[in-house]
């Protein structure tokens, strides 16, 4: 039920704004949908996990904002708000700002998770980090 959500939010959606599924290629242990609108962050879904949230679980998510240039360094400031996500696979380490989001008020969601990218992007812009 969460992916045919996610997959709903994505085609009707997200793409009224120019988003688009793309590859992530980062080896893990979760099931994800990735988008991107060219942004240096993409936005990936988290299938697998959050199941175990609720009763209505399927309409929760776990969404994630990776910084799409691995091995990046990013200011201690900032370390909290991102964490690493190790691809160990391709020995890459990327950044991520990880939220749990309902889903089912897709236009309260896709406005949300835009709004958070956004914010994301601002505050590494305001940082300096090298995108």
């Amino acid at each position: 039920r969460r992916r045919a959500l996610i997959e709903y939010l994505i085609r009707e959606d997200f793409s009224r704004y120019g988003f688009k599924q793309v590859d992530l290629n980062i080896s893990g242990d979760s099931e994800r949908i990735s988008i991107s609108d060219d942004s240096p962050i993409i936005i990936s879904f988290d299938i697998s996990y959050a199941s175990d949230y609720k009763e209505d679980a399927y309409t929760w998510c776990y969404v994630d904002f990776i910084i799409n240039k691995p091995n990046i360094e990013i200011p201690d400031e900032l370390k909290g708000t991102f964490t690493r996500y190790v691809d160990s696979k391709h020995k890459r380490i990327f950044w991520r700002h990880r939220m749990l989001t309902r889903i089912i008020d897709m236009d309260m969601a896709v406005e949300h998770i835009i709004k958070t990218r956004d914010k994301l992007l601002e505050l590494l812009n305001e940082y300096d980090v090298e995108l």
